[in-house]
């Protein structure tokens, strides 16, 4: 009697596409530069590790060049080193903003009267993300979205998204220490409906590039000295 036909297996169920957009200066000043062993963050597995139910289909990582007109600047060497890093990265995008100077004056009762001083600040990342934050939903990019920033400034774009694009989730990630997680505003977050609550910090040490990295190009690039 001949063999009856087998039915093929269903297949799997399809992941659900996941974009990240990580605020580059906000990620190193919430919780790396208190953790150099953290900074050589392979930020593709450290998401991947993350939201394992989900199928990563990109990570935007928005940041800028620091001290770009000083001609020494061993910080921007190890930023470089960082960037030729995330080159081999397949899922990563990087979008620069700009690294310029603000002449502040000082308000402490401590500060000469009307002491004048330059701060380096990071202009675009909050409209840039902004902007493929909005592009991404109306092109149906993804099924959720990561964000990880704890700027308050990009919160009228993630309350679009969650009018117009309701069935996109969206979840916030605030890069801090568990020592400054009370300090960290998420009520309009919560207010909205939306996901926010402290980045995960257990993976991340879990997921760093290796002390040394072959780039596309066949040369090689080492972890700085300064964040073993």
């Amino acid at each position: 009697m001949p063999d009856t036909p087998q039915s093929p297996a269903p297949a799997p169920p399809s992941k659900k596409r996941c974009l990240v957009c990580v605020d580059g200066f906000n990620l190193y000043y919430g919780v790396l530069e208190a953790n150099p062993a953290w900074k050589w963050l392979n930020l593709q597995s450290l998401f991947e590790a993350l939201r394992p139910d989900e199928e990563i289909v990109a990570v935007r990582y928005f940041t800028a060049l620091v001290e770009p007109d000083r001609h020494l600047s061993p910080k921007r060497d190890r930023q470089r080193a960082y960037f030729k890093a995330l080159t081999t990265l397949p899922k990563l995008q990087r979008i620069e903003g700009k690294y310029q100077l603000r002449q502040v004056t000082c308000r402490a009762s401590a500060c000469p009267r009307q002491l004048q001083y330059f701060s380096p600040e990071e202009k675009k990342t909050d409209v840039n993300i902004a902007v493929h934050l909005i592009d991404d939903a109306m092109h149906a990019r993804a099924d959720s979205v990561v964000i990880v920033s704890g700027d308050s400034d990009l919160e009228p774009a993630v309350d679009w998204v969650r009018k117009n694009h309701p069935a996109i989730k969206v979840t916030v990630y605030i890069p801090t220490l568990p020592a400054q997680a009370n300090q960290r505003r998420n009520d309009f977050y919560l207010r909205i409906g939306v996901t926010c609550r402290p980045l995960p910090l257990a993976d991340i040490p879990r997921n760093q590039f290796p002390p040394v990295i072959m780039l596309p190009n066949g040369t090689t690039v080492q972890r700085p000295a300064d964040w073993k």
